[in-house]
C-alpha cells in the first residue's frame, strides 16, 4: 500500500471514530432522560450499551449502577406486591429476570445487589410455584397427557434442576411415549419398527425399564418369521425378515446362515437348472454371485467350474491375404489377436487357425470364401474348435506422401518515417519456400464368425477404415511478420495484403505429420477392436 493512501485512511478513521463517539453520547444523554424519569430499565440498557462502547468511561458506568440499582428495587417492589396476591409465577420469573439483569452488567465491570428479603420471597414463591407445577404434571402422567407433561417438567428442570424427581418425571415424559409406541408396533406384529422405537428409547435411557429385553423380543420374534418363511420356500420373503435381524445383530443365533440361504438358495436352484439345460455361462454368472455373496455356499464352486468348462468358447482365427501387404495382413491379424486376449473373457478361448490346424488353414486361403463342412467339423471334433472368425481384405491403401516443395514469390514490407514524422512503405520483393505433404490409410473389410458344428454364420459385418494426415507450412529466411504474398496480375508481381493473415499462419504451421504407418495402426486399431468387441457380446447359448 502507498503512502499516498494514509492520509485518506486517517481521515475516514477519525471520522469512523468521531461518529461512534457521537452516538455514544446521545446514547448517554437519552439515557439520562429515562433516568429522571423514573424510566430506570431503559436507561440501565442505555448505559449498558454506552459502556459496552465505550468502556474506559466511568461516567457510563456509574449512571449503569446507579439506574440498575433502581431497576432492581422496583423489580423487588414488584415482586413483593406479587408475592402478597399469590402469584407465585410472577414472583418466579421476575426474579430470575433480575438474575439475568445482574449478570449482564457484570460483563461491564460492575456488580449490582438483589436484597436478601426478594431472595427469600423468591426461594418461598418457587417452591410453592414449582410444588403446584409438580403436582400437575403428575397428573398428567397418569392421565398418559405425556406432551403436555413434558412441558410441565422441562419448565420446572429449567428453574431448578435438582426439584424432587423432576428428571425421572422429564425421562417419563419425553421416553414413554416411544415406548408405548413401540408395544403397540409389535402387537401389530410390526417387530422391526417397534425395534426402532425402543431403540430411540434406549439410546436416551438404557435403563428404561425393560426396553433391552423389548428389543431383543423384537429380533426374535422377526427372526422366527424368516426361519418359518425359509422352511415354506418363501425366500424373498424370509430373505428380507432375516437380512433385517442379520443387520442388527449378524451374531444372532444361525442368522446368518439362514439369511444367506434365502438370499442365495433360488439362484442356486436357477443355476442348476441353467447348467442342465446347458445355458452354461448364465449358470457360471449365477454361482459365481452366490460366491461373491456367500463364500462356499453348498458345492457352488464345484459347480462354477463345471460350468465354466461346459461355457467356453475356443475360436480359431483365420485371416486371409491383403493383396501386395501381406506384412501389414499379418500384422492386422495380431492387433486383432491382441484385443481378443485383453478382453480377458473367461469363456472365449482364442486360437490361430495356422498353428492348430494348418492343413485347413491354407485349405481357406486357397478358396476364400469356400468352406468345406467336413473341414470345420474336424476342426470341431479333432481340436475342440466351436468357431472360426474369418477376416477378409478387400481394399486396402497406404499412401506415404511425396514432399513438394514450391518456390513462391512475395515481398517483405518495411516502415520507414520521413524527418516530418510521415510513415511509408519500402516493399521488396522476395521470395520464400511452401512444403506440402499428404499421408492416407483405408481399409474395406469384413469378418465372419461360422460354427463348426452346424456351418451356420454366427456373426458377419463389412467395415470401413480410413485415416489421413497432411503437412502445409512455409519457411522465409527474413523477418517472417513482415513478408506478404504476392499477387500475379498481367506479369507483374504486387503485394497482397488480403492473405497476408493466411501467409502467416502458414509460416507458423506444424512441420509434422503423421506416418501412413502411424495412420495404418489407428485403423486397424479402430477395426479390430469393434470385431473384438462384437465376438465378446456374440452369446452362443441365446
Amino acid at each position: 500500500m502507498g503512502y499516498r493512501f494514509l492520509p485518506v485512511i486517517l481521515v475516514f478513521f477519525i471520522l469512523s471514530m468521531f461518529q461512534a463517539g457521537c452516538t455514544v453520547k446521545k446514547m448517554a444523554k437519552q439515557a439520562a432522560q429515562f433516568e429522571s424519569v423514573g424510566m430506570f430499565k431503559e436507561a440501565a440498557d442505555l448505559y449498558y450499551q454506552a459502556s459496552i462502547k465505550k468502556p474506559q468511561a466511568v461516567e457510563y458506568k456509574t449512571g449503569l449502577k446507579r439506574s440498575g440499582q433502581m431497576y432492581l428495587e422496583d423489580m423487588a417492589s414488584g415482586i413483593n406486591h406479587a408475592f402478597n396476591r399469590g402469584d407465585y409465577k410472577k414472583v418466579v420469573y421476575d426474579y430470575l429476570s433480575m438474575q439475568d439483569f445482574t449478570a449482564k452488567v457484570k460483563r461491564t465491570g460492575m456488580d449490582l445487589n438483589i436484597d436478601y428479603s426478594t431472595q427469600r420471597l423468591y426461594e418461598n414463591a418457587s417452591e410453592l410455584y414449582l410444588t403446584e407445577r409438580y403436582e400437575q404434571g403428575q397428573k398428567l402422567i397418569t392421565d398418559q397427557s405425556y406432551e403436555e407433561a413434558k412441558k410441565v417438567f422441562s419448565e420446572i428442570h429449567q428453574i431448578k434442576p435438582d426439584f424432587r424427581d423432576t428428571k425421572n418425571y422429564l425421562n417419563t415424559a419425553t421416553l414413554e411415549p416411544m415406548y408405548q409406541n413401540g408395544s403397540n408396533l409389535f402387537s401389530q406384529r410390526k417387530y422391526m419398527d417397534a425395534y426402532r422405537e425402543w431403540e430411540k428409547v434406549s439410546n436416551r435411557d438404557p435403563g428404561y425399564k425393560d426396553v433391552k429385553n423389548l428389543m431383543q423380543q423384537a429380533l426374535s420374534e422377526r427372526y422366527k418369521e424368516g426361519t418359518l418363511l425359509l422352511i415354506d420356500e418363501n425366500f424373498d420373503a424370509a430373505a428380507i425378515a432375516l437380512g433385517d435381524v442379520y443387520r442388527i445383530n449378524s451374531g444372532y443365533l444361525d442368522v446368518r446362515s439362514q439369511y444367506f440361504e434365502a438370499c442365495n438358495e433360488p439362484i442356486y436352484r436357477r443355476s442348476n437348472q441353467q447348467l442342465t439345460a446347458g445355458k452354461c455361462r448364465t449358470a457360471y454368472f449365477g454361482y459365481d454371485n452366490i460366491i461373491k455373496d456367500a463364500g462356499d455356499y453348498k458345492d457352488s464352486r464345484t459347480l462354477k467350474e463345471q460350468a465354466l468348462a461346459c461355457a467356453q468358447y475356443p475360436v480359431a482365427v483365420h485371416s486371409g491375404s491383403m493383396p501386395q501387404y501381406s506384412s501389414d495382413g499379418k500384422e492386422f491379424e495380431n492387433v486383432m489377436l491382441d484385443h481378443l486376449l485383453k478382453l480377458n473373457d473367461p469363456f472365449l478361448k482364442i486360437h490361430k487357425l495356422s498353428v492348430i490346424n494348418s492343413k485347413i488353414d491354407n485349405s481357406f486361403r486357397g478358396n476364400p470364401g469356400s468352406f468345406d463342412r467336413s473341414q470345420l467339423k474336424e476342426l470341431h471334433d479333432r481340436n475342440g474348435i466351436k468357431a472360426v472368425l474369418i477376416l477378409s481384405f478387400s481394399e486396402y491403401t497406404k499412401v506415404e506422401g511425396k514432399l513438394e516443395k514450391f518456390t513462391k514469390t512475395g515481398f517483405e514490407r518495411q516502415v520507414m518515417k520521413s524527418t516530418t514524422g510521415e510513415t511509408t512503405f519500402y516493399d521488396k520483393k522476395v521470395t520464400y519456400i511452401e512444403y506440402m505433404k499428404n499421408n492416407g490409410t483405408s481399409l474395406t473389410m469384413s469378418y465372419q464368425l461360422i460354427s463348426t458344428l452346424t456351418g451356420e454364420i454366427l456373426l458377419s459385418q463389412r467395415l470401413e477404415g480410413n485415416e489421413t494426415d497432411k503437412m502445409h507450412y512455409a519457411t522465409y529466411e527474413g523477418e517472417q511478420k513482415n513478408l506478404y504474398p504476392a499477387a500475379l496480375r498481367n506479369n507483374t508481381y504486387s503485394l497482397d495484403d488480403r492473405n497476408y493473415s493466411s501467409l502467416q499462419s502458414l509460416l507458423k504451421s506444424d512441420a509434422r505429420i503423421t506416418s501412413a504407418d502411424k495412420l495404418r495402426d489407428k485403423v486397424f486399431v479402430d477395426l479390430s477392436e469393434k470385431i473384438a468387441n462384437a465376438v465378446k457380446n456374440f452369446n452362443p447359448e441365446k
